[in-house]
């Protein structure tokens, strides 16, 4: 079972019980109660709590079990910084770590790696256009915008001495915005993501395709097609275990996201609007970056291949670790959760 909260009063009447996962997910993202406005309802996040391992005190009640046994918790906050409501979950105790997701994902692809970060207060927000955050005319799809998003909610949540966690995009975003907050941002730690010079055909691809007259039902038609889904050209290069793009992964996050018109226009908006010019200037970047850096990458990522992955670790300026871990492609946090988690815990013990 699981609650969908529309503020932080908690109100156990907006229990949901699911008849099966994926109606369950849907609904989940899209119930609300009897003149109850839609913006006023929370996107469910799923967590997984494994089972050595408990969810920090603080999370309460505010919990229920999903149909894969994960640990389901809601968006229950917003923070607004003017162009956009961006909606946040916080759970733990500890030192201040900001989960920034990537391109087209929301907050829940963190679901497995929250519950692993014990000793920490982990932030999970959902981007502009992405899950609840809902764009508003005024909001800046692109990732120039992202980063002065992050920045905003670093200086409106008072994370004064944060660890930025990015994964694909969300880990370009951080370093930009870690750039703008060199004494907010205490570490970094990244995976599967943007490396200056290199312009992985697929992400062309995409690009490309967000800028066709039918490109939203060009997307839900392949991705939302499992065994075109399958196929390297469109979800098949981002894991190496391709069943995962069939269960739990499928139905707690792909099909809500294929099922949001709204979100899946802020995401196609947000591709067409991407360019080499918002991952080039990383070279001048990070060089600035003093703050430790992890890197975390798959061994078999067809977009950003390790080998350049590891040649750019050398120009970040602080302390750095580059990790490879086997049998994974671009998600590794969805792939290896439990690992990128213990390699994040690890080095932030060493770190700060």
């Amino acid at each position: 079972m699981c609650r969908a909260e529309t503020s932080a009063a908690i109100d156990k009447s907006s229990w949901l019980i699911p008849p099966r996962p994926r109606q369950y997910f849907k609904s989940a993202a899209n119930a609300r109660s009897p003149g109850e406005s839609e913006a006023e309802v929370g996107m469910t996040q799923c967590y997984e709590a494994p089972a050595n391992r408990h969810l920090p005190e603080e999370v309460g009640d505010h919990v229920g079990v999903g149909p894969y046994g994960q640990v389901m918790l809601t968006h229950k906050e917003f923070v607004d910084i003017g162009h956009t409501r961006v909606a946040y979950s916080r759970t733990g105790s500890g030192p201040d770590v900001l989960f920034i997701h990537g391109w087209p994902l929301n907050g829940t692809t963190w679901r497995h790696v929250v519950p692993e970060m014990d000793g920490y207060t982990s932030w999970v927000i959902d981007l502009p256009g992405a899950g609840s955050s809902r764009a508003t005319e005024e909001t800046p799809l692109t990732m120039p915008g992202h980063v002065e998003t992050v920045v905003k909610i670093i200086d409106e949540l008072g994370l004064s001495d944060v660890v930025l966690v990015g994964q694909d995009s969300g880990g370009m975003i951080a370093r930009y915005a870690a750039e703008k907050r060199p004494a907010a941002v205490r570490a970094l730690s990244l995976c599967g993501t943007e490396i200056p010079g290199h312009h992985p055909p697929l992400v062309r691809f995409f690009t490309f395709a967000g800028r066709l007259p039918a490109a939203a039902a060009s997307f839900k038609f392949l991705m939302g097609n499992r065994t075109i889904a399958r196929t390297p050209l469109i979800l098949g290069g981002t894991v190496a275990d391709k069943s995962l793009l069939d269960g739990e992964m499928r139905d707690t996050l792909l099909d809500p996201i294929l099922a949001d018109d709204a979100a899946m226009a802020s995401a196609i908006k947000l591709i067409r609007n991407f360019s080499k010019a918002d991952v080039d200037p990383l070279a001048q970047t990070h060089p600035n970056l003093t703050m430790p850096a992890l890197l975390v990458w798959g061994e078999d990522d067809p977009f950003f291949p390790v080998d350049k992955a590891r040649a750019m670790a050398e120009q970040f300026a602080g302390p750095t670790q580059f990790e490879v871990l086997p049998d994974t492609k671009l998600l590794v946090h969805e792939e290896r959760p439990h690992e990128f988690a213990a390699l994040t815990r690890t080095f932030l013990e060493a770190h700060i």
